[in-house]
């Protein structure tokens, strides 16, 4: 029992945390088949409330907001309005997201069977169901199915993430009239700036941007550069990193398109109309700001021929689909010509490098060339559910150099910088197992299997499908040995 003036606390009694750790388990699962059951039962309340009239319909013809599914879509039984709202109400709900929840269920059942299917057998998490059932709503019947047939390869490995991206692929590939291919394949330009001034007497703007991946990663890091430089100047060292990025924006604008700051900033007079003008900028001695000593480079993944026109056949290439490494986001060929095309855009093109191949160095320090490798196979960080981009994680020595952990392919895995931690100051632990598990059900995959061992002892595999949970006991045996398969 604790005691402070005025104030009696009883001590709450130890709890084991594996106690704990099962009973979030046991809710988590619980929540999760408990949602998964609604969706079921929504189809079915579907099925039992057509619309009484041509009032009664929902969504004739018209394409829903966001959060809503439109049910007319490539021919999906139509639902009584009333119904939907009578539903919505009962369970709470907004008729707007009531309607959402039947649509993802119209669409899971009629346009994504493996997935339906997956969510009736408790192997596809409801949350992934349902971003997989309102990123295909506009996709043809070819592209849903793609994305149907590789999310069941998958299921229940597979992030909210990595969801949206395969449907960018498939758009790309199997659906040239999708709304979004013009923009996706790089022949609509969707670039702009949007300001919005704030009327709420705050004297702050909103701004919002979409830039090519070139120009974002240029200003991102030439705002970094002038944060961390500005961090330690007198009167804006009590900021944040946020603000500061902001303000070397703001001063971007004020003075000139290059981070000199040199001289002081100098007022601008801005007439708004109102008989007196606003005075803009201020007179601090700012400490220079340098640009960033490497040009941005970007890392594409693509095949020669996609890159090479075809006069012969005005679609060659276009329904390629690369990958930018920085962002591990898919990209169209379109689009990486054009940035070949760019003579302000620096991109250098480096030898691909076999993933099989074995690099090895007898240092400590990583050199490039296996970084690339590594980054290039391994696309995430290895961490269970992790899906942080390879090229911005810590390369990690499996085995310990200290240990005698070799610096080359086989004991060289990216770890994002939280994961990096957890494994090097708690007692997360992983080992890699390059040949299959034994007694797996799986195919061999191509690549190594890393296998997470928890501080309670739970085991989970993760390999470049994604991570499954391992039924080995707590505190029981360790893994097998690959040696001894």
């Amino acid at each position: 029992m604790t005691s402070t003036p005025g104030t009696t606390v009883v001590d709450a009694p130890a709890v084991d945390g594996r106690v704990l750790l099962g009973e979030a388990e046991r809710l988590h699962t619980a929540r999760l088949m408990a949602e998964a059951d609604l969706l079921v039962v929504a189809a079915q309340y579907a099925d039992a409330h057509p619309p009484a009239d041509d009032e009664d319909t929902i969504a004739a013809d018209r394409r829903f907001s966001r959060d809503e599914v439109g049910l007319s879509t490539w021919g999906l039984p139509e639902v009584s309005a009333a119904a939907i709202a009578e539903l919505a109400a009962r369970l709470k709900l907004s008729t707007g997201a009531g309607r959402a929840l039947v649509g993802h269920a119209q669409q899971l059942r009629h346009r994504l069977p493996r997935a339906w299917a997956l969510v009736q057998s408790y192997d596809l998490p409801p949350m992934v169901a349902r971003k997989l059932a309102h990123w295909t709503q506009d996709c043809s019947p070819a592209a849903a199915g793609f994305v149907d047939s590789q999310v069941a390869l998958v299921a229940g490995r597979i992030t909210i993430g990595q969801v949206e991206r395969l449907v960018t692929a498939a758009i790309l590939q199997h659906d040239p009239e999708h709304p979004e291919h013009a923009k996706l394949a790089g022949t609509h330009d969707p670039r702009g700036v949007w300001i919005r001034h704030r009327r709420d007497g705050s004297g702050l703007t909103e701004l919002s941007a979409t830039l090519d991946v070139f120009d974002g990663l240029a200003l991102d890091a030439i705002l970094n550069v002038g944060a961390r430089e500005l961090s330690g100047h007198t009167g804006l060292k009590d900021l944040g990193h946020q603000p500061l990025r902001a303000y070397v924006l703001g001063d971007l604008a004020r003075r000139q398109p290059s981070l000199d700051f040199t001289q002081p900033t100098s007022p601008v007079a801005v007439d708004h109309g109102l008989g007196s003008a606003i005075v803009l900028g201020d007179d601090r001695d700012i400490p220079p700001v340098t640009r960033p000593s490497k040009p941005i480079t970007l890392h594409l993944h693509l095949s020669a021929d996609a890159l090479t026109p075809d006069t012969g056949n005005p679609t060659h290439g276009r329904a390629c689909v690369g990958r930018i490494e920085n962002t591990g986001e898919p990209v169209s060929a379109t689009r990486i010509r054009e940035w070949l095309g760019d003579p302000a855009a620096k991109i250098t093109i480096r030898p691909v490098i076999d993933s099989d191949e074995l690099i090895h160095t007898d240092a400590y320090e990583i050199p490039d060339r296996l970084t690339r490798q590594i980054t290039s196979s391994e696309l995430t960080c290895v961490f269970p559910w992790c899906d942080k981009p390879a090229v911005r994680c810590d390369l990690d020595h499996t085995i310990p150099y200290s240990q005698g952990g070799p610096t080359s392919t086989a004991n060289l895995a990216p770890l994002c910088r939280h994961h990096h931690r957890l494994k090097t100051h708690t007692h997360w632990r992983y080992t890699r197992l390059d040949p299959p598990i034994p007694n797996s059900t799986r195919p061999a995959d191509h690549g190594p299997v890393f296998v997470w061992t928890s501080p309670y002892g739970y085991h989970y595999r993760r390999d470049r499908h994604g991570t499954t949970a391992i039924d080995w006991p707590p505190g029981g045996a360790p893994p097998p040995d690959p040696a001894a398969a």
